[in-house]
């Protein structure tokens, strides 16, 4: 689940997630002129004809464009605006699916984008997640006919400098259900994704939880763990499944501890079936429950080519524990992929309420990832007392083998980096990019 924080990284950090919009996003701004056109008296309009490619348009939203009164969502931020026509084949739905409706952002901006869908005057679809780099909708089975989609402006929970202009890149697209035979669970596959970005810079505040002047620990990092020297860096966690990661717990009203959780396995067929999945634990600090144990990093020394060098990390970090969500959709325009399903931070409230049970799930559906940026708490090793060098940074999701998937192959991926100045009171760190297999 990504946050943000202080403005002090903003420039390095921009540079670094302007990777996450591909060059498709100035393609598409060149060719449809979303920008310029989303205001005007005709919105642009599009047509779906066919289960085919997906349909790519691009716009922008701001902080201070004009307000659509008629449109409740757009009454008090400004909303892009785009006519989606529909008209697919007659035997189109003759397998289960619909039309998906999704948008995605650069993170750098702080945005937190709203997605909203109109048939007429009545509001059919929305995605609203507020933490995170995209949204996605499904129209099930969608009729034909003429439907408007509205993108509003909107900023990401705890932003302090977000950008009065934020683009986007946008599609529609028919995404069918995984066939139902033959009849099987329909599992996750999780996959650690390279690192991004590996710093010692200082994280700033955030859960009221403070790095001081020229520390890259956090004050809990230090106080609870004796952190002293913390490389930072981001871990991306995708869902390369069929079926999505799905975790369900529940607590009694009032009660802050922590709880067993169950992995919910869907079948093809419909139906599912419940398996312990150990604990998720409420931090006070966050104010909201992770699954204990999601991820586990080490770093290990390296030669100069970047070959694992002994038999033992160099440094462990602690396994981290997630509020897992969909955050980011980093198979955008391909096939494959489900709507919105878990919604960052499903991890704060309960779904529902049964006397005084209060149940919660989450998780994260196919296709989609799970980004939790450097600046978060627990995202660190301690690499004091060791030697500069070249080192292998290895990331393994679900190191205990909690979840059932249908493959553990690709749980674990590494980058290298090089250490500089560890002796000092300004270490460095270098990302010279991935790394060999795990160890």
């Amino acid at each position: 689940m990504r946050l943000q924080t202080s403005s002090t990284f903003r420039r390095d950090l921009a540079r670094s997630l302007r990777r996450v919009v591909p060059v498709l996003l100035a393609t598409a701004l060149a060719v449809y002129g979303m920008s310029a056109a989303a205001d005007a008296a005709d919105p642009t309009k599009i047509k779906l004809t066919s289960a085919g490619p997906a349909k790519l348009w691009a716009g922008s939203v701001s902080s201070t464009g004009p307000v659509t009164p008629s449109v409740p969502e757009c009454a008090a931020v400004h909303c892009d605006r785009l006519t989606l026509v529909v008209d697919l084949p007659d035997n189109v739905w003759r397998k289960p699916g619909g039309v998906q409706v999704a948008v995605r952002w650069d993170g750098a901006t702080e945005g937190a984008l709203g997605l909203f869908v109109y048939r007429g005057r009545t509001l059919v679809a929305k995605s609203t997640a507020g933490v995170g780099l995209a949204q996605s909708l499904l129209l099930r089975s969608a009729t034909d006919g003429t439907y408007t989609i509205y993108v509003s402006y909107g900023v990401t929970f705890g932003a302090v400098d977000p950008d009065p202009v934020i683009p986007y890149e946008a599609l529609a697209e028919v995404e069918y259900d995984p066939a139902a035979k033959p009849v099987r669970n329909l599992l996750p596959d999780l996959k650690s994704l390279p690192q991004e970005n590996v710093t010692y810079d200082n994280p700033g505040t955030i859960f009221g939880d403070t790095a001081q002047p020229g520390q890259s620990c956090f004050d809990s990092e230090r106080t609870e763990h004796a952190a002293v020297q913390c490389l930072r860096f981001d871990q991306v966690l995708q869902n390369i499944g069929e079926g999505p990661v799905e975790l369900r717990f529940n607590r009694q009203a009032g009660v802050r501890q922590d709880e067993p959780v169950v992995q919910r396995i869907f079948r093809s067929a419909g139906g599912y079936t419940d398996r312990d999945a150990g604990l998720v634990e409420f931090h006070p600090v966050h104010g909201h429950y992770h699954f204990k144990g999601f991820a586990q990093s080490d770093l290990w020394l390296a030669d100069s080519t970047g070959k694992v060098v002994g038999t033992a990390p160099a440094a462990e970090g602690d396994k981290v524990s997630f509020c897992v969500a969909d955050t980011d959709l980093v198979t955008f325009g391909r096939k494959g992929d489900a709507p919105m399903s878990y919604p960052a931070p499903d991890c704060l409230d309960p779904k529902s309420v049964e006397g005084t049970t209060e149940y919660f799930w989450y998780g994260m559906s196919r296709g989609w990832a799970d980004r939790y940026n450097w600046y978060l708490p627990d995202q660190y090793i301690d690499t004091s007392g060791l030697a500069d060098g070249t080192y292998v940074l290895f990331t393994r999701v679900d190191p205990e083998n909690k979840l059932q998937e249908s493959s553990d192959t690709n749980n674990c991926g590494s980058v290298i980096v090089r250490l500089s100045g560890l002796a000092t009171e300004t270490p460095a760190a270098q990302l010279l990019g991935s790394g060999p297999a795990c160890v």
